[in-house]
């Protein structure tokens, strides 16, 4: 969908509980929400982490998901059990 398209867009910031900063970006269009989410760290150990996620209704179910795929990838060994 391109950008002209968009009802509502928003950028959150907050610290998750494993001291990580998180940025949320929130864009609200006609037929669904789509959220990205990233750590994007200043010291070292770099790391750039992205993840994306939409849903047809709901901004909490959106930012959920984004979440949880956020999560699987910055810290594996928490969420990546079998």
């Amino acid at each position: 969908m391109k950008a002209d398209y968009y009802l509502s867009w928003d950028v959150t910031q907050f610290k998750n509980e494993y001291g990580d900063e998180i940025e949320m970006e929130i864009i609200q269009y006609p037929n669904e929400y789509q959220i990205t989410v990233n750590i994007c760290d200043e010291q070292p150990p770099y790391r750039d982490i992205t993840a994306t996620s939409t849903h047809p209704r709901s901004k909490k179910h959106a930012a959920k998901k984004a979440m949880i795929l956020l999560y699987k990838q910055a810290y594996p060994e928490l969420f990546n059990r079998k």
